[in-house]
């Protein structure tokens, strides 16, 4: 079996990683909040590194917007 932590993860993973929706970690790579890095020079296949993923999660707000 493979014990290798992840470093880094798709678009996809990066979701189902911190359980929330594709189209999320797509509006926050959108809006400059998530910074993914592009391995290939085509830049075609975002990646989301562990870093950039905990660093996002941390600067999230703790309380539910107000209504």
């Amino acid at each position: 079996m493979n014990n290798l932590e992840k470093l880094a993860y798709s678009i996809p993973n990066s979701a189902i990683a911190v359980d929330l929706s594709v189209d999320t970690i797509r509006k926050a790579i959108d809006s400059g909040d998530l910074i993914p890095a592009y391995p290939t020079k085509a830049g075609r296949k975002p990646i989301i590194t562990k870093k950039e993923l905990e660093r996002w999660l941390a600067s999230l707000p703790s309380e539910r917007p107000a209504a």
